[in-house]
């Protein structure tokens, strides 16, 4: 299953990679000790890709600045965030009951590095959530394809959050 994470972020790309390998192995320290998963790190020149036995996700370095713009103005325009990050994830479909869990929890990670934007689509490019200005906002105008955003999955952000049909 494929998602895209969009986030404001105001270091090089290359950094980034580097904060998502370590927010994994803080998330996944007791199956790290216990042998049930591993995390990698397979960047080279062209892309940033770090993962984990429940997922992966990759940001392309060679994305030009003129495509970067016109994303960015298109999700500006679209769900009211202003990221310049794209970050690319997809999750192994037999285990993606744990892989969401353990993807909320990088996220939440990501919440409490900085307060700008970041919105979450799932594979139909449909906003799961997004944070705006700080605000963390759920998308409560959700259907069948988003049963694994429940109450219990989101205390895991551990962010305060809004709902709200967008």
């Amino acid at each position: 299953m494929d998602f895209s994470l969009n986030i404001g972020f105001d270091l090089p790309k290359e950094g980034l990679g580097k904060l998502l390998y370590n927010m994994m192995f803080e998330v996944l320290f007791v199956e790290l000790i216990d042998y049930e998963a591993e995390v990698w790190n397979h960047s080279y020149g062209q892309e940033v890709s770090v993962g984990c036995t429940y997922f992966s996700m990759s940001i392309d370095l060679e994305d030009e600045d003129d495509y970067m713009e016109r994303y960015r103005q298109a999700n500006l325009e679209a769900y009211g965030v202003d990221t310049n990050v794209f970050i690319s994830i997809q999750f192994k479909s037999y285990i993606f009951e744990i892989g969401w869990v353990k993807f909320l929890e990088v996220i939440e990670k990501l919440l409490r590095l900085n307060n700008l934007d970041l919105l979450v689509l799932d594979h139909t490019s449909y906003p799961l959530f997004k944070r705006v200005q700080g605000r963390l906002l759920i998308n409560n105008h959700l259907d069948y394809r988003t049963w694994f955003v429940t109450k219990e999955n989101l205390a895991l952000l551990n962010y305060p959050y809004e709902e709200e049909a967008f």
